[in-house]
């Protein structure tokens, strides 16, 4: 909640040549998170009877994910939990941390021109979601170190309005937004089985993996971007050893010192005390994904068919053949939006 002052606090310490360490605050969880779980529990205890169905497992093993995370969440301020929580979310291996690495020390810094306000990117969000026929709402997103977030089962893209836009990031951001977060869940939606609007467990790195994977293939993942990718491996790498300001100095090395802090405020969300070691190792998936999607779509004989596969909804790489498999059956409606969908010229929004 006070992401802002925190880091007006740090930046102001940093040109100072002092060190500070930022402490952030949250909303407390309130009762509705248990009374969630409650029902959750009950659901369970249904779904452990019919452990034989196709989705009773993938039901189960959410229903745990989730209520791990919850009950991390209840005990914030103990020096136990940014570790449990990089353990939760996990670390990258080293094959990517390498990649990473030679993308810092390879590719150079170009800063972008950003000369896009908050009243054109939102007119930008909104024709966009508008051209395809979506209802979905753009809201301000006040703090937390992104500037676009995409809300799934609300229906709603979140951008910080008070940030600004270069042209190419906005296109980029289409793609790995709209075009990838937003049209998985709208197919999502139409299946028979909600999960597949919420995400199968795992889920996640496969779901950014193909929105980097559709800048990529759209000529709009330049340099600068790829280097930010990396920079966000090898933060998440330090995560379960490093305070905010070790990784912050790490990352200096390759960015500016407001970027420097973005990234590093990025994986040491959740945190109350960045002092201590450990965090939101999440941000690493960017590029994994990206290398494991991009790799699996060489071996297929369609990119289009297979594309079509894991567009039915928020599935992971693990689950295409069972996507596959229900497809073919008809048990799954085939995705009605895909990243390859040509933007009426009419709409054109740049």
């Amino acid at each position: 909640m006070n992401a802002g002052r925190e880091k007006a606090k740090f930046l102001r310490a940093y040109a100072a040549g002092k060190s500070y360490e930022p402490f952030f605050e949250y909303e407390m969880l309130g009762p509705e998170v248990g009374d969630f779980f409650k029902k959750m529990l009950r659901i369970r205890g249904k779904l452990e009877n019919c452990r034989t169905s196709l989705f009773a497992p993938y039901y189960i093993e959410k229903i745990d994910q989730l209520r791990k995370l919850a009950e991390l969440l209840k005990h914030r301020d103990s020096p136990a939990f940014g570790p449990e929580l990089a353990a939760h979310f996990g670390t990258p291996s080293g094959k990517v941390i390498r990649e990473a690495g030679r993308n810092l020390r390879t590719l150079q810094y170009a800063d972008e021109f950003e000369n896009l306000g908050s009243a054109a990117v939102r007119k930008i969000l909104e024709n966009e979601l508008r051209a395809y026929g979506l209802e979905w709402e753009v809201r301000p997103l006040l703090e937390g170190g992104a500037k676009l977030a995409v809300n799934a089962t609300r229906g709603e893209v979140y951008a910080d309005l008070s940030a600004r836009f270069s042209e190419n990031s906005i296109k980029r951001y289409l793609y790995h937004e709209i075009r990838t977060h937003v049209f998985r869940a709208e197919n999502g939606k139409r299946q028979p089985l909600t999960i597949f609007l919420s995400g199968f467990p795992g889920y996640s790195e496969t779901e950014e993996g193909l929105a980097v994977y559709n800048e990529y293939a759209n000529g709009l993942l330049n340099p600068e971007t790829l280097r930010k990718y990396s920079a966000r491996v090898i933060a998440a790498s330090m995560v379960p050893h490093a305070s905010f300001s070790e990784i912050f100095e790490e990352m200096l090395r390759h960015f500016p010192p407001e970027k420097a802090y973005t990234i590093t405020q990025r994986v040491k969300r959740g945190m109350i005390d960045t002092s201590l070691p450990g965090g939101y190792t999440k941000d690493y998936v960017y590029l994994s994904g990206f290398l494991k999607v991009r790799d699996f779509l060489q071996t297929q004989p369609s990119k289009a068919a297979a594309l079509k596969i894991l567009y039915c909804g928020k599935i992971g790489l693990e689950n295409f053949e069972m996507a596959q498999n229900l497809l073919e059956r008809g048990v799954l409606k085939t995705p009605r939006y895909l990243p390859e969908m040509e933007l009426p010229a009419q709409n054109a929004v740049l």
